[in-house]
């Protein structure tokens, strides 16, 4: 049997290096976790601001409810955050290699629609919102069979309101609608 070459150990070094995370956290997840860390601090913080809803309405779902799920679903998703280099590192994959690409363009012209529905949510409603949304996105996106994107667009949000504003008794903006189309919303 024959010594390995330097060349050969080199490329070993160059595989465990890949394979093998040198520390146990991330350095810039880790980061990322701390700044997620502050905005949940901020956004619990925010939902303890809420007013208190009367005494006629204390049986149905607290105004805090829904952002304190969210609050709790990020942090409990970002303490794995720095963790996931060790994972993807096992796979053969470096995570710092995607990072290191740009962002590509229609990360922000997502950005921009979805910034341009949340102004005009108010106005629109919330049915019309989601419809609008669920339509617009897939589209933008590259989906061009409008069999699917056209139903989607209309059962979806559709049940979602229907669970929400029914079922967990939460009022949704009527908007455009109105109170003769919108009250079947209420």
């Amino acid at each position: 049997m024959t010594d390995p070459t330097h060349a050969d150990q080199a490329g070993e070094s160059t595989v465990r290096s890949v394979s093998a995370p040198s520390s146990l956290l991330h350095r810039t997840d880790l980061i990322l976790t701390l700044a997620l860390f502050a905005f949940c601090g901020f956004t619990w913080y925010a939902t303890t601001q809420f007013e208190e809803p009367s005494a006629l309405f204390q049986d149905n779902i607290q105004p805090a409810f829904f952002p304190r799920i969210m609050v709790w679903t990020i942090l409990l998703l970002s303490i794995l955050l720095p963790l996931e280099h060790r994972a993807i590192a096992r796979r053969g994959d470096d995570i710092d290699a995607e990072r290191s690409s740009r962002i590509q363009p229609m990360a922000y012209i997502t950005f921009g629609v979805l910034v341009t529905l949340l102004l005009i949510a108010p106005w629109l409603g919330t049915l019309l919102t989601i419809m609008t949304a669920s339509f617009v996105l897939p589209l933008l996106w590259g989906e061009r069979r409008l069999k699917l994107v056209v139903p989607f667009a209309i059962l979806f949000p559709i049940a979602v309101t229907v669970l929400f504003s029914k079922v967990l008794q939460v009022y949704f903006e009527p908007g455009l609608l109105g109170e003769t189309v919108g009250s079947w919303v209420q």
